[in-house]
């Protein structure tokens, strides 16, 4: 009799066990599948790109065309026409267009424009120039411009 309790106490044990793993692998799950959903529904289209060779400062202004809100910028990765790299940079504060002000939660919500400014690590000659746009999710855009 007391075997039995104890094998009855101990299958209860892991059935609770294996429930709670369960449980927990089955909110993980939703979640990375909700991440994902935002990022997919993310859009970055680029309205346009200005360099200035005064105060070597590239401007890009973007608009968030997507489905998801509070849609952060990370990174940006720039190549010259011959494909070589000139430089990752941290994507710092987002800006207003209509008045320069800063966007105070740094990210664009559904049908929001900003811009964002770089200093590249190198003067930017005359040519064609590719950049590269990388969200807070992970998500790519991609744009080119010249100087």
């Amino acid at each position: 009799m007391i075997i039995t309790a104890g094998v009855i106490a101990a299958g209860i044990a892991v059935l609770y066990w294996a429930y709670s793993w369960g449980n927990i692998a089955n909110t993980q799950y939703a979640n990375t599948i909700g991440n994902d959903q935002n990022a997919i529904e993310e859009n970055i289209a680029f309205e346009f790109a200005t360099y200035s060779n005064l105060n070597n400062q590239l401007k890009v202004y973007v608009l968030n065309s997507g489905l998801s809100s509070n849609v952060t910028l990370d990174r940006l990765y720039l190549w010259n026409s011959s494909n070589q790299p000139v430089g990752t940079y941290n994507i710092g504060q987002l800006y207003q267009i209509s008045n320069g002000s800063a966007i105070s939660t740094n990210s664009l919500n559904k049908g929001d424009e900003g811009y964002f400014v770089i200093t590249p690590l190198t003067t930017l000659g005359s040519g064609y120039y590719t950049l590269q746009i990388v969200t807070g999710s992970g998500r790519d855009f991609d744009d080119s411009f010249s100087v």
